[in-house]
């Protein structure tokens, strides 16, 4: 091999190392950094939306919050449970010779504990709906309504970008 290609190639192999130092160094220094929390200021969720967009005083934000801790004890087992029942049905993927039936009862299982967290979170939004006056009656169910449409759609990153793309196109 002669002398100039011996050089040319040290000069790639040191570009590609310094390039990929480059990529390297971006991606773990130029992560934006987390919004501190200040004291005082409460965390977004369904607490702070139902205190500004139903108008919850602070009586109703107390009796929602032991409502939400019941609710949590009884769901997190539940939520549990289903992604166990998850993880089982994809660790059948190993093995070569499962059956179709198989993954049909583990497919079950999991619809059925699927429809007990639903069911569960649905026996909680009405017992929170018991804290609203009838003035807050119709924003509570339009919230309630809005969290269950963001909760649906997609969450890939490419499904967002071309909604976005589509709503800025003109008609």
């Amino acid at each position: 091999m002669s002398t100039t290609n011996k050089r040319s190639l040290v000069f790639i192999i040191i570009f590609l190392l310094l390039t990929n130092l480059a990529v390297l160094g971006y991606f773990l220094w130029n992560k934006k950094p987390a919004k501190p929390q200040r004291k005082g200021e409460e965390k977004p969720g369904i607490g702070m939306a139902l205190k500004n967009k139903v108008g919850f005083d602070d009586s109703q934000i107390a009796q929602y919050e032991v409502l939400r801790e019941e609710q949590w004890k009884k769901f997190k087992p539940m939520v549990e449970d289903v992604r166990k029942a998850k993880d089982s049905l994809y660790r059948l993927l190993s093995d070569e010779n499962v059956s179709d039936s198989t993954v049909n009862n583990t497919a079950e299982l999991i619809g059925e504990r699927q429809e007990a967290v639903d069911r569960q979170a649905f026996a909680h939004f009405k017992r929170v709906r018991t804290l609203c006056r009838p003035d807050q009656l119709a924003k509570y169910d339009s919230l309630i309504q809005q969290m269950m449409k963001k909760m649906s759609k997609p969450s890939r990153g490419d499904q967002h970008k071309k909604e976005k793309e589509k709503s800025k196109t003109p008609a």
